[in-house]
C-alpha cells in the first residue's frame, strides 16, 4: 500500500514537472513569436532617418484644423528646419499670412494676424493642447516622420530600451521605463516607413500621428499626408495635404509682433476657433 502511493506520487510529481516543462516552453516559444530581434530593424529608413539629406522642408499646404470637433479648412505652407523651428503659416486666400503656428526650441507660439493677437507657452505648461511633457525634439522628430525616445532621441541610440513585436504586417515598437509619456510606433514591414505613432501621458494626455503617401524627396521617402492630434484639456488636430515638398535650404525665422499685438493665454486663444 505504501509502496503504491510512493509510486502514485512519484507520477504526480513527474506529471507536474512535464506539464511546468511544457508551459515553460510554450512560454519561450510566444516570446520568440513576439519579439524582433534589434538587428534586423536597426537599418529601416523610420529607425535611422537621413540626418544629411532632410534638413528642410517646405511644403504648401492644404490644412484642416479641427478645434473640440469644429473643423475649418485652410491653405497653407509648412517649413522645418532641423534644431531651430517648425512653422504652420495659414493663408486662407492662397496670397496674405492671417495666422501662424511656431513650434520653436523653447516654447510655442500661436499668431492671429488679422485679429492682432498672439500667444507663446513654454512646453511644460501646454497640457491644454496635449503637449505637456514633449519636448521640441519630439515634435521636430514627429513632423519628420522618424521613431524616437520619449527624451526625443532617434530610435536606434536605445532600440534595447524598446519592446518590439512583429504582426499585421508591421513592426511594433514600444517604449519602456518610467517617463512621462509612452510611445508605441507602427513601421511598416514593406518599405520601413513610419505610418503611425501614438503617445499618452500618466496624466492621460494623448498625441496620435498617422503618415500615407510617401513619395521620395530627395531619395528619401517623406509622407504627403500627415495627421497629429493632440488632446488635453482641448482636443487639436492638424490634418496636412503636402503640395510641392522640397528640401531647398532656407533661412528659418520667426514671426515678430509689435506693440500693436495684444497678447493672451492658450486657453483665450483656442476660443477664437470655437
Amino acid at each position: 500500500m505504501v509502496q503504491h502511493i510512493r509510486k502514485s506520487a512519484l507520477a504526480i510529481l513527474g506529471l507536474t514537472l512535464l506539464l511546468a516543462s511544457c508551459t515553460s516552453q510554450k512560454a519561450v516559444q510566444k516570446q520568440k513569436e513576439i519579439y524582433v530581434d534589434t538587428s534586423s530593424i536597426s537599418g529601416l529608413p523610420a529607425i535611422t532617418p537621413d540626418t544629411v539629406a532632410l534638413q528642410h522642408i517646405s511644403s504648401n499646404t492644404e490644412l484642416n484644423l479641427i478645434v473640440d470637433g469644429k473643423e475649418i479648412s485652410l491653405k497653407g505652407k509648412l517649413r522645418i528646419k532641423r534644431g531651430e523651428g517648425i512653422q504652420i503659416s495659414i493663408t486662407p486666400l492662397g496670397l496674405v499670412e492671417a495666422a501662424c503656428i511656431e513650434f520653436l526650441p523653447q516654447k510655442i507660439r500661436f499668431i492671429n494676424k488679422l485679429l492682432k493677437t498672439y500667444t507663446e507657452v513654454p512646453y511644460y505648461e501646454s497640457s491644454a493642447i496635449g503637449l505637456s511633457g514633449i519636448k521640441y525634439n519630439v515634435l521636430e522628430a514627429i513632423f519628420l516622420n522618424h521613431a524616437f525616445l520619449p527624451d526625443g532621441r532617434p530610435a536606434y541610440n536605445g532600440l534595447d530600451e524598446m519592446r518590439i513585436e512583429d504582426k499585421d504586417g508591421c513592426y511594433h515598437l514600444y517604449t519602456k521605463g518610467e517617463t512621462s509619456m509612452q510611445y508605441d510606433f507602427s513601421i511598416e514591414k514593406s518599405s520601413g516607413n513610419l505610418v503611425s505613432c501614438n503617445g499618452l501621458s500618466s496624466t492621460g494626455e494623448s498625441i496620435r500621428c498617422d503618415y500615407s503617401d510617401f513619395r521620395d524627396i530627395d531619395d528619401v521617402s517623406f509622407p504627403n499626408e500627415i495627421c497629429i492630434s493632440f488632446k488635453g484639456d482641448t482636443s487639436v488636430t492638424l490634418e496636412f495635404e503636402l503640395k510641392k515638398t522640397n528640401n531647398k535650404s532656407f533661412n528659418f525665422s520667426s514671426r515678430s509682433v509689435n506693440s500693436s499685438y495684444r497678447q493672451q493665454n492658450v486657453g483665450d486663444f483656442i476660443k477664437t476657433f470655437k
